[in-house]
This record gives C-alpha cells, sequence and structure tokens, in this order.
C-alpha cells in the first residue's frame, strides 16, 4: 500500500493505534483465516481506536510487517493487550497459535516474561466472564503490587 500524503502528519498516539489494530489483524490471521465474526470485531474495534472503514480496509489488505510501538503507559498497554484477547475469544476458541501471538504482542509490549502466563489467564478468564477492561486492569495492579 502506498503511504497517503496525510499519514505523514498521523499523530504519535494514531500511529501507535494503527499499529495496534495491524497486531490485531495479525492475531486474527494467525490460524490461516479470519472469520465472520473476527472480521466484524475487528472493524468494531477500529471504530473504537478511531479508524474509519476505509482505513480498516486499507489495512485489512496490507500484508507488510510493520514495527510494533507499544505505549509508555501501562494502562494503553494491557488495554491493547486486552483487545487482544478479546479478538481471540471472537471465533468463540484459542488456538496454539494465537496463544504464541498473544504471548508474543505482550512481549513486544514490555510486560515481563514471567508475568505473562498469569497476566492472559486473567485477561482470558475475564474476558470469558465478560469482565470490564479496567476492573482487570485494578486487579492485575493488585497482583502486580502483591507480589
Amino acid at each position: 500500500m502506498a503511504m497517503k500524503f496525510l499519514d505523514h502528519f498521523d499523530h504519535p498516539e494514531r500511529k501507535q493505534d494503527k499499529e495496534h489494530f495491524i497486531h490485531l489483524v495479525q492475531m486474527a490471521l494467525a490460524d490461516g483465516k479470519i472469520e465472520d465474526t473476527e472480521l466484524q470485531m475487528l472493524y468494531r474495534l477500529g471504530g473504537n481506536l478511531g479508524i474509519t472503514t476505509l482505513e480498516v480496509d486499507d489495512l485489512l489488505e496490507t500484508s507488510k510487517k510493520s514495527a510494533y510501538i507499544p505505549p509508555y503507559e501501562l494502562s494503553k498497554r494491557f488495554g491493547q493487550l486486552y483487545d487482544v484477547v478479546k479478538m481471540v475469544f471472537a471465533d468463540g476458541k484459542i488456538d496454539d497459535n494465537e496463544m504464541r501471538l498473544a504471548t508474543g504482542i505482550a512481549l513486544k509490549s514490555g510486560f515481563l516474561e514471567e508475568e505473562i502466563p498469569v497476566l492472559l489467564a486473567l485477561l482470558i478468564n475475564g474476558v470469558r466472564n465478560g469482565d470490564d477492561e479496567d476492573d482487570l486492569f485494578i486487579l492485575y495492579k493488585k497482583r502486580k503490587i502483591s507480589r
């Protein structure tokens, strides 16, 4: 995809949102295809990130790999990983490839390798139970402090 003129002027936070969205697409493609439920979730999450439908279309068609730029704030990194876990459950199941990709995204986001299994378990159970992202983040911080 050729870079559009206005892409040169994207705010750094907007670039992070687009990078995050690309990682969500990679998560959806981890099992080789994007299911209808995953596609619907991508459009919904794209909208939540302020990405237009046309931009979502462009990003879906993009096959290029791009460097992931994690946000500085822990709450934003947690929120992105929460979105990844929601994507994993969009098709009602999680496979080994999706779990490896979620683990890789957690590592790239700056979470410590030894905390990732507990973090992902917290997120998976939370998403499965319909828990709110903010409540899960508070629980995560409490568990992190108590170690």
